[in-house]
């Protein structure tokens, strides 16, 4: 029997994680160079590679060896090693072992999902989804036409409002306050280094002296990874204060 790798292979790509710097955990495919989604491809493939060894996913075929072609999947996937990166990388989380024990949950519900929801029927050999074009290529137009929720299909055309413009940074000094008045809250104790403020995510700027808004898309990883975390803070806590009692 070989032995799975110690670690996934290669140098790490445009997906690797360095909160400190205020780099996005994960970018979108389109905002990167050709380069970049090489390497951050590569960098994918080598993870995922490792993955498969070490939690013998081979079993059932529990990932589908076709998941490069199921974008959903990913997705997911990148997500997966982008909160792992944070985990076992961050001196801090470590000393937090319910927090690892959060991601392989996490790591069962996507195994669970793989072929039933983002690669059903392909246990036999892979199958190409069916394009939105493809199958119906005038339902984006009625998607269109069918207008917001709760309104008429065809509202009038309405002055175009300027929308509110978020600040990029704020003072660490800023931050602090907000924080001591309780505007402001961490993502939980092995995440510390993310800050919830005015509906949207924070991270220390490379300097130290700034707090730099995250991306939307990073954000709603945080908000997911928040609400686990907390929850498994709290859980942690009751623990410990029964046995000090």
């Amino acid at each position: 029997m070989t032995t799975p790798q110690t670690g996934p292979a290669g140098p790490a790509g445009a997906d690797s994680a360095n909160p400190e710097a205020g780099i996005p955990l994960i970018r979108e495919w389109h905002t990167m160079t050709a380069d970049e989604q090489a390497a951050a491809w590569t960098d994918l493939i080598a993870w995922v590679a490792w993955i498969h060894d070490l939690y013998e996913l081979s079993r059932e075929e529990r990932l589908p060896l076709c998941w490069p072609q199921h974008p959903g999947l990913v997705e997911e996937l990148r997500g997966l090693k982008a909160w792992r990166d944070l985990i076992y990388d961050n001196p801090e989380a470590a000393s937090a072992p319910h927090t690892a024990r959060s991601w392989h949950g996490e790591l069962r519900q996507t195994v669970a999902a793989a072929i039933g929801f983002w690669a059903p029927g392909c246990r036999t050999g892979h199958r190409d989804a069916v394009l939105l074009a493809d199958a119906q290529p005038d339902r984006r137009e009625k998607w269109l036409a069918a207008g917001p929720p709760m309104m008429a299909s065809a509202p009038k055309a309405a002055a175009v409002a300027v929308p509110a413009v978020r600040p990029e940074v704020i003072s660490t000094e800023d931050m602090f306050a907000a924080l001591k008045a309780g505007t402001a809250v961490r993502h939980s104790r092995s995440v510390p280094h993310y800050i919830r403020y005015e509906n949207a995510w924070w991270t220390r700027g490379k300097g130290g002296t700034d707090w730099l808004r995250c991306h939307d898309e990073q954000g709603a990883f945080l908000d997911r990874t928040s609400q686990r975390l907390s929850g498994a803070d709290a859980a942690h806590d009751r623990i410990t204060n029964g046995k000090d009692q």
